[in-house]
């Protein structure tokens, strides 16, 4: 369930970011996102962000907003 959760999460986030892109005059593209569980590699970007999301004292969310410029 909680990979169900962080996966919407990652939708309402990149949806809300892809918007406010477009309206700063901006084309972008959005996927589905990936949840990753435990130790993964992606490859294929230009740039890669990892945001932390401290969730008091059931711990830390990492969200990583992978961008490919082009």
């Amino acid at each position: 369930m909680l990979d169900s959760f962080a996966g919407e999460l990652g939708n309402m986030i990149a949806g809300s970011l892809s918007s406010h892109a477009f309206n700063q005059g901006y084309n972008m593209d959005i996927t589905p996102p990936t949840v990753l569980v435990g130790e993964a590699k992606v490859y294929g970007f230009s740039k890669a962000f990892r945001l932390p999301v401290h969730l008091g004292n059931a711990g830390t969310l990492n969200l990583i907003l992978a961008v490919d410029l082009q």
